[in-house]
């Protein structure tokens, strides 16, 4: 089995990060060539710590989100013949921690009877893949009408018009045309399944989604108790984890996670539009109208 990864990045620092070569290096064991697409400009340091690992690498802004590198690398590799070569098509992203080997998923979503799949699906909005990881097979990916898809993505205004446009209809459309679609987790909810991110690792799931340590309502499982399991059984991932919010947050990362800055912050601080449409501005959860400010000075 020939498999050709899309891996998409960004980082607004231009780093790429020992969790994203951590990454890589699982990837590489199941796959064959990686092509790595970054929305953003990097030193030339930043770009050696991918030799080895990748067939291709482009630093670059596009400004169209994860949808926009999978777009680039797609043609990319439709150009250089990648594509002909591959047997599957990986599409993932840096919105991930890894946390173990794909060996176990792949070797179970072979045995399935799929066109393509992810990681999990979700129920939110409708039936869907979510894309921070999917795989096509070749009866899939070689498609004209999926690489006319594919190219058409273009630049949304923010990340959950990308979602709606983009990641929520996918499933539906390559059904549409005939393809069976599967997930490795399947959702029994309308709860976002990464929101569990604890029972998900309990269920095999190889990956981590980075931003239950970064806003409150994307983890509903305790964090710290997260960050404890995996010192115990995944030092390697906690270890990244710690790394990355260290560089990008905090020297003080455990004790303190971005999430609890976030928490404070609605703690003390809200603005919110009632419903007769009026500003109302909550300090300590004390309401007050916002043209309080406005008598005081305080535009």
């Amino acid at each position: 089995m020939t498999r050709l990864v899309i891996y998409a990045s960004y980082d607004n620092q231009g780093i790429v990060h020992d969790y994203v070569i951590s990454y890589l290096k699982r990837l590489k064991r199941v796959a064959d060539k990686i092509i790595f697409i970054a929305d953003n400009k990097a030193k030339a340091e930043e770009k050696q710590k991918l030799n080895g690992l990748v067939e291709f690498c482009d630093f670059a802004p596009h400004g169209e989100y994860d949808f926009g590198s999978y777009k680039r690398g797609y043609q990319y590799a439709s150009k250089q013949g990648l594509l002909e070569e591959a047997d599957e098509l990986i599409l993932c992203n840096d919105s991930c921690f890894s946390v173990m080997d794909f060996d176990q998923m792949f070797s179970e979503m072979n045995q399935r009877d799929c066109d393509f799949w992810g990681v999990t699906d979700s129920l939110e909005i409708q039936h869907h893949l979510q894309s921070y990881f999917l795989v096509f097979k070749k009866n899939v990916f070689t498609h004209q009408e999926f690489a006319n898809w594919l190219g058409a993505v273009t630049h949304k205004n923010d990340f959950r018009e990308i979602v709606k446009t983009y990641e929520v209809p996918l499933k539906s459309f390559l059904e549409k045309l005939g393809f069976k679609g599967e997930s490795f987790i399947k959702a029994k909810t309308i709860c976002n399944q990464t929101e569990y991110p604890i029972t998900l690792i309990h269920q095999k799931a190889p990956l981590l989604k980075r931003k239950v340590f970064v806003i409150g309502a994307c983890s509903k499982e305790s964090v710290r108790g997260l960050l404890i399991f995996l010192k115990q059984d995944f030092n390697d991932c906690y270890r990244d984890i710690c790394n990355y919010f260290k560089t990008t947050f905090n020297r003080i990362f455990p004790l303190i996670l971005p999430r609890d800055l976030e928490l404070l912050k609605r703690l003390f601080y809200q603005n919110k539009i009632t419903k007769s449409g009026k500003s109302l501005i909550k300090i300590c959860k004390i309401p007050l109208p916002i043209n309080f400010f406005r008598k005081k000075g305080l535009k």
